[in-house]
């Protein structure tokens, strides 16, 4: 169970996809006591893959006759096609969000790297899972490759602060209903900053630059209005 620090505030941010951030409230307002020309851009960022799980693979379908006709290939505009294996799917989407989003902080001149060994002791650390709803609206940890009747993920994204003591994204939950169709049933930390996106599950190229600019703004925007509390 997650520890209650402090009641939090939710804000709506507009975007292209639809996108909720929590912002708890003890790191509303911490202006006092630094320079007004300290820029987020000071802190440095740590990104982790974000988590997408391969859904088990399924006993092959018989072969068909030697003669019967062959459907065409769809050419999906997405990240990968639909004869890839599912490893490969998720691998492709998992690595185009880190990539993209590197590129993204870089672009907005934050000091950025991909989270290896040791965590860091200080500076933000982006994190997050894709997730789905089941016909109980229960959050679930999303799969790929699986019959899922839904054609999007919702993907949750967390800052963390390092300087601070390590919290989780998620936990899972204490009841679980297992369904092959989906991962397990999880529950969300709201007492970190948390947003929520919209994302198809063979997003374009496109998709993922505009969540990872979505994402970049939110946490630019949750830097400046606290500086005293991520540059301790």
């Amino acid at each position: 169970m997650f520890t209650r620090s402090a009641p939090s505030i939710r804000l709506v941010v507009s975007a292209v996809f639809a996108c909720t951030l929590v912002v708890p409230a003890n790191l509303r307002i911490c202006l006092a006591a630094h320079s007004q020309d300290w820029k987020p851009q000071a802190v440095p960022v740590f990104v982790n893959d974000f988590e997408l799980a391969v859904a088990p693979s399924k006993p092959p379908s018989p072969a068909s006759a030697p003669n019967a006709a062959k459907k065409p290939t769809r050419e999906p505009s997405g990240l990968y096609q639909d004869s890839d294996q599912p490893s490969e799917q998720v691998r492709l989407i998992v690595d185009s969000f880190s990539k993209t989003l590197l590129q993204s902080l870089q672009n907005s001149k934050f000091p950025s790297s991909k989270q290896s060994g040791a965590r860091p002791t200080a500076g933000v650390l982006i994190r997050g899972v894709f997730a789905e709803p089941d016909s109980m609206n229960r959050i679930r940890r999303g799969l790929l490759g699986n019959n899922a009747p839904g054609g999007k993920f919702l993907l949750y994204v967390g800052i963390f602060n390092l300087s601070r003591p390590d919290a989780p994204l998620y936990e899972l939950a204490p009841a679980q209903s297992p369904d092959a169709r989906y991962g397990p049933v999880i529950t969300l930390n709201n007492y970190i900053p948390l947003a929520k996106y919209e994302v198809a599950k063979n997003p374009s190229e496109e998709d993922v630059r505009k969540i990872c600019a979505q994402i970049v703004a939110n946490l630019t925007a949750l830097l400046a209005a606290n500086p005293a509390a991520f540059s301790e």
